[in-house]
């Protein structure tokens, strides 16, 4: 069992999975966290930053401007497809038991997270692990406007991609042995990355009690 859980692990390592697949396989999975309800453990923050680091090397061997076209219009279409799932399953999806891949809490952790910020959610979300999988499925239940979506979704897949790829790519300029370190950095990236996902969990909870 043990040893199973390694190999998950290591198949879920973003430097594996540039290494073993390159461009193709980055934008996957970067539209399968967006835009699949079931890639929400899909490491997307730690990918999209170790991607800006590897950028311009033999193993990413692309330039730092297609790479952020390209990761934004996976995002943004990853979103739109679950947001189309979301208004024409969503009811479905509630009506089953939960399971490892669909859990009630988390569409509703993120309805909850659109409420009190609006649009901007969509925008804020995207920075969030699990809220960012199910906010736009969520957006689609509810019938929310799809042309003000869409906009908020471009914005959102621009921010989010550009940020954590250029800073990858600015830190590995400025700071070019940080290259050699790579498993800390994602390790560090996966802590930084949880603390609003439990600080949002842990809000939802207190909500409930009081």
């Amino acid at each position: 069992m043990i040893e199973f859980i390694q190999s998950i692990l290591e198949l879920l390592s973003p430097e594996l999975i540039i290494r073993r697949g390159g461009l193709i396989l980055l934008l996957a999975v970067i539209f399968t966290e967006n835009g699949v309800f079931f890639g929400f453990f899909l490491p997307g923050d730690s990918l999209l930053f170790l991607a800006g680091m590897l950028c311009g090397l033999p193993i990413l061997d692309v330039s730092i401007h297609l790479l952020v076209l390209a990761l934004a219009i996976a995002a943004f279409v990853g979103y739109a497809v679950s947001y189309y799932v979301g208004f024409k399953l969503g009811k479905w999806l509630l009506s089953r038991q939960d399971s490892f891949f669909f859990k009630a809490s988390y569409l509703n952790m993120a309805s909850s997270y659109f409420e009190k910020r609006q649009h901007g959610a969509i925008v804020i979300g995207r920075f969030i692990p699990v809220i960012r999988t199910f906010l736009p499925l969520c957006l689609g239940l509810i019938r929310s406007d799809f042309r003000v979506f869409m906009v908020y979704n471009f914005i959102g897949a621009l921010v989010w991609t550009s940020s954590l790829v250029l800073a990858g790519y600015f830190l590995k300029i400025i700071f070019p042995d940080l290259i050699h370190y790579l498993e800390w950095i994602v390790v560090s990236l996966i802590v930084v990355t949880s603390i609003p996902l439990i600080r949002q969990f842990l809000k939802i909870k207190r909500d409930r009690v009081s």
